[in-house]
Formats: C-alpha cells, structure tokens, sequence
C-alpha cells in the first residue's frame, strides 16, 4: 500500500491530462455540489490520474490520499488501518483518533482504488462523513461505494472523433504524446491514418493508448497497427506507477480477481459474444452447468457495475437493456474460457444463437416485415460477423455457419453486403462438399451474389446450383437459378435467352415462397427485359407482378415491381406516370437500405428527366379492342386472393 499526504503529490509536478477537459469540469463541479464523489470506469481508463489532477489543484482543500493495492495482489487490507497510516498513525488507530486527526481543518480525503477494501470502506465513509460535516470524499473504483449521498462520475475511453479544425482526435492526441523521443511520428499522412487506425482498434482506452505507444520505439508504425489488431490485451510497458498498470493482462486480472464466481464464469461465456448483446442472448449463450439462466442477469448488473460491461442501452426502460464487453476485457475472457476448457462448447452455442437469429429474420423478411428483417440482422451484424470468421472446428459446426449464411441471403444481396457474403461462402462451401439442399441453395446464393457483383464466375456456379438442384428435387431453388441466369444473360445482351430463363423462373418459383427473391420480383425482372422487345408484354407482366397476393405488403417485391412499371411507363413516353412510381420505388429502395435498388432508380430518375424515351408506335386501338375481348376475365382467383384488373397471368 502506498500512501500520499498533505498537498504532495506521488510523483512530482502537476498531473498531465490529454482529452479530458470535460470530465475534468464535471468532476470539479460535482465536487463543489456533494461531499462524497466517486470516479468508476473500466481498467486503465484513467479514473486515478483524473481524480488527482482535480484533487491536487492549487488553491483547494488540504488533500489525504489513501491508495491501495499498488504493490501486488489483493491482500485483505483493513480500510481504517490504510486511513490512519497515511495521516501519520499508527496502524492500530481507533476510529476517534482517525476522526480527530482530520477534524484539525477542512480536508479533501482521496480514497484510490478503492475495490480491495470496499465493503469494509463503505461503513468507515459513512461514519467519516457523519462526524465531520468539514470532509469531502473523493474515491476511485470500478464501482460507486454506493452511500445514499454519492455522486458518481463514469469516466469512459477518449474520444476517437476529431474536431473540426483539422487536429487530431483525443485519443490520436494521446497517442502521439506517448510515443517514445526519436520515434518521428506525426499525426498527417500515412502515419496519421495509422494512428488512428490503432487508437480505433484500441478503442480510446487510454493505458491501452500508452502500452502501444510504447511499442513504437521497438517496432515500425504500420507493424503496431497489426500488433493490437488481436492479442491487445497482452500489451505491456514500463511506464506506469502500479505494478498492473504495466500490461493489459495485469489491469484485467486484477478485476478479474475482484469478482465472484459466477461472474467469472459469465464474463468468460461471454467472451465467445463479438458485438451488443441484450440478456436473451446471454442467457442463450452463458447459461448451462453450474451457472444457472435465473442468475444471469444479476451477474450482467454486477459486472456491469464493475465496469467490465458497458452499458449500451440501460435496463428498466421500455426497451430491454444492451451490453457491450471491450475487445481486450473479451480477449482476456476468452483466454480464461480456453483455460477452462469450455471454448468448443460456447463456440458452438454462440454459432447456434447466430443460426436461430439469420433464420428468424428470414422468416421475417419472407413474411414481408423486411424493415424488421433488417433490423434484426443489424442489431447482431457484429455477432454474426464474430461466429463466421472463426475457422469451423467441426463439419457440424460448418453447416451450422453454411445455415447462417444462407438463411442471410437478403442482407448480402439485397443490403449491400455482397462481398462479404461471398468470402463467407467461399471459406464454407468447400468444407461442407455433401450434396444436400443446404448446399444447393448454398451455391446459388453464391452465383446470385456474383451475377449482381459482377463476377466472372457466377455463370459455373449457377450451373452447378442448377445441377444439385434437380438431384434434390427442389424446384423453387431451381426457379431462382433460372431468375440468376436470366439476369446473367441479360448483363451479357441475350434478351431472347434472358426472357426465356426469367419465363422458366416465374413457372418453378411458388406465390408465398419460404426462401429466396418472391416470385413478383422474378415477374418484374421479366417484364423490364420483355420491355425492351414488347411494350405491351412488359406492362402486363408488371401488373401481374404488382397484382399478386402480398406484393403490396412485401417492400422489396414492391420495390420490384414499381420499378419494372415506372420503366416500361418510361419506354412508353408517359414521363410524368414514371417518375411518380420511380419516385415512390426509391422510397421504399430507401427504407430497405438497399444501394443497388437505390442506385437504380436513381439511373431511371436520372434518365427520365434528361433523355426522355420516344414512345413506340401503338397497334391499331380496334386491333388492340378486338383482342382485349377474348382475354381472361378480369378478376382471376389464385392463392385465395383476387388479382386486380389486367391482371390475369400473361401467356
């Protein structure tokens, strides 16, 4: 234990603090307001060096610090012994004698890290507090002592945002201070780009800031960038007054050591976790053996408290409360997990949580709830990414990630996501190489993604999807390779092969479908390419497309199908009818955060105003009168729906 008295402070000279000008007002304000105030924040956030800067500023109340565990593990210090002997008693000094010594003059008491000796410190405040009205109470600590009268300051990392007038962000201020003599590190240019490519990855953690600054010395600039993309948590130096304040794994440790049993073993389920999660999905993932699903959320609020969860959205409100573990805490955990002997097992849970999630947004997205879908998917965006990178241990958990990625077959394709979901594909498919209909749509998904990124080799997986998909007898996976194809042949300029295959796709895809692009949108692809050889053909296969069960409450279909109109309406001459619908479609390409819908409509929108079409020449109107007689009727019942009128299947 290491203790400071009177004015002096540890180490000479004023403490020097870099992004902090907030926090530093609000602690002084908080201060002038309560007599008992309390710093909390994560390890190496900088809770001791805040407090001392404000707490050692000239013109203020005569300063006591009391500081403990600076020298090695947790001992079981006494938390009145640690008071009286930093002012000059001894040990063994009673509670009057504590309390006579600062009665002397108004005093400021300076309790840091305050975790060793909590429970015991919280009476010994209280009765500080209550038998001299001239004390405040300064304490540091990963949690609030909790006192009724306790104002508490949560001191989170430095900001990763730069200003406005072109300096560096705190967090890249920071970093640059740090940096050894010699080292000729600017903040511009490529070094500037790498460092704030390791201030982001370090996430603004300030002793993590000062660990890899330190590296910069020993090794080039770009190769820190590498060296705290995985492992930051072992990160170590030899600055820092504390012994654990000299390596990452230290600082952790500490807090590791601090907490109960089960919140060890929650924070080390959790690690497997890559992003927010809420505590459904803890319970999913973290429950099981001696830690029971009734007591996790307790440990989400203890850790929490302790500073090792970050709350993203607070519990008790009208939304369930969101968690996030930082990339060394979980790095730390995930060490302890592996220790144990548990890894391949919450590896798996977590894959399966990812599964249950893609399938349940698709199930969202076919309903025609695709906002949810999107939602749904976004919210676990960092999770799902976290269960796909990581190597398959297993062919079970291969499929398990084949089942995830496909079942996802929007969010790549639709969402913008394109290339990610074929990297995904490309690692998966070859481990999981049994013919099945897994792998059949598998392979689709992959030649729809290369169709719509342009890709040369779209047109040999189509094939090989369409070869798998006759040996599994699946005709609707068979229906979205022949709408693939069709736009392939398309892009290539083969109108005729591309209506053929779009007209085959239409037959085999059924209203209602459970997987894959509805087949409205399969519709409208079809009428925009007839409209480049048949007007009329076009318009009536986009009003058959707009006109079937579900379109109107599924966006993306109607998204399609607004487009295929507005431009066979555009083809037509009818400027003002097409840039109303193409306006709409772009709304609804808008909400669904899709940029290829949205940077075609946008083309359309551009060339109706500027390159307005020459309407073709129209049949007779007697011709087109004679041959409307004989057409279906009007109304036509399918799937329990009415189609509107026009709109009976085209032939």
């Amino acid at each position: 234990m290491r203790q400071s008295r009177g004015q002096r402070p540890e180490r000479g000279g004023p403490v020097e603090l870099i992004g902090r000008e907030r926090e530093l007002t609000q602690l002084r304000a908080l201060l002038a307001r309560h007599r008992m105030v309390t710093v909390t924040g994560a390890p190496g956030i900088g809770k001791s060096r805040l407090a001392r800067a404000v707490a050692e500023e000239p013109g203020g109340l005569l300063l006591t610090r009391v500081r403990w565990w600076s020298q090695g593990p947790v001992g079981g210090p006494d938390a009145l012994a640690g008071v009286a002997a930093a002012l000059g008693l001894a040990g063994s000094a009673e509670f009057e004698e504590v309390a006579e010594r600062l009665r002397a003059r108004p005093r400021l008491l300076l309790l840091d890290d305050v975790d060793p000796v909590r429970d015991g410190l919280v009476a010994l405040v209280q009765r500080l507090l209550q038998a001299l009205p001239g004390l405040r109470v300064l304490a540091t600590g990963r949690q609030p002592l909790g006192l009724g009268a306790e104002a508490v300051l949560r001191l989170g990392p430095l900001s990763l945002t730069a200003p406005g007038d072109g300096s560096p962000s705190p967090a890249a201020r920071m970093f640059l201070a740090r940096v050894a003599r010699g080292a000729n590190v600017t903040g511009t240019g490529a070094a500037g780009r790498a460092v704030v490519d390791i201030c982001a990855r370090l996430q603004g953690v300030p002793l993590a800031l000062r660990l890899a600054a330190e590296q910069v010395g020993r090794h080039p600039l770009a190769e820190v960038a590498t060296l705290v993309e995985s492992g930051q948590y072992r990160l170590s130096g030899r600055g820092g007054d504390m012994w654990r304040h000299r390596s990452l794994h230290a600082a952790l440790g500490a807090s590791y050591t601090l907490c109960g049993r089960a919140e060890r073993i929650t924070w080390a389920r959790l690690s497997v976790l890559g992003g927010e999660f809420d505590e459904e999905t803890a319970v999913f993932v973290g429950a099981g053996g001696q830690l029971r699903a009734q007591s996790i959320p307790a440990c989400l609020a203890r850790l929490t408290l302790a500073s090792v969860l970050e709350p993203v959205r607070d519990p008790g409100g009208v939304l369930p409360g969101r968690y996030r573990m930082g990339t060394a805490v979980r790095e730390f955990g995930f060490e302890r997990l592996r220790d144990a002997g548990e890894s391949a097992e919450a590896v798996e849970r977590h894959l399966t949580w990812c599964r249950e999630t893609a399938e349940s947004a698709q199930r969202l997205w076919q309903a025609g709830l695709q906002q949810q879908a999107v939602a749904q998917v976004r919210a676990a965006e960092a999770n799902l990414r976290a269960a796909l990178v990581r190597p398959p241990r297993s062919a079970a958990q291969a499929e398990t990630a084949l089942h995830t990625v496909v079942a996802l077959w929007f969010w790549w394709g639709v969402c913008g996501h394109t290339a990610q979901g074929r990297s995904y594909l490309q690692r998966l498919l070859p481990v999981v190489p049994e013919a099945s209909l897994l792998r059949a749509r598998a392979l689709w998904l992959a030649g729809w993604l290369a169709v719509r990124s342009g890709e040369g080799d779209a047109a040999e997986l189509l094939r090989e999807a369409g070869e798998l998909a006759v040996l599994v007898g699946d005709d609707t996976t068979l229906g979205h390779v022949a709408d693939a194809s069709g736009v392939l042949a398309a892009f290539s300029g083969d109108r005729e092969l591309a209506v053929a295959c779009l007209k085959e796709a239409v037959d085999l895809v059924p209203e209602g479908v459970f997987f894959g692009p509805s087949v409205a949108h399969s519709w409208a692809v079809l009428a925009c390419n007839q409209a480049h050889t048949s007007l009329p053909e076009a318009r009536r296969s986009a009003r058959y497309a707009a006109a079937l069960p579900g379109t109107r409450d599924d966006r993306w279909a109607r998204c399609s199908t607004g487009y295929a109109l507005a431009f066979v309406d555009h083809l037509s001459g009818r400027r003002s009818r097409a840039w109303r619908r193409a306006r709409r479609t772009l709304g609804d390409a808008e909400a669904l955060g899709s940029p290829l819908g949205q940077a075609v409509i946008e083309k359309l929108l551009a060339e109706i105003q500027h390159f307005p079409a020459t309407a073709p020449p129209l049949p007779d109107r007697r011709r087109v009168h004679r041959k409307r007689a004989g057409t279906p009727t009007r109304y036509a019942q399918i799937g329990g729906g009415r189609l509107a009128r026009g709109a009976a299947r085209p032939n």
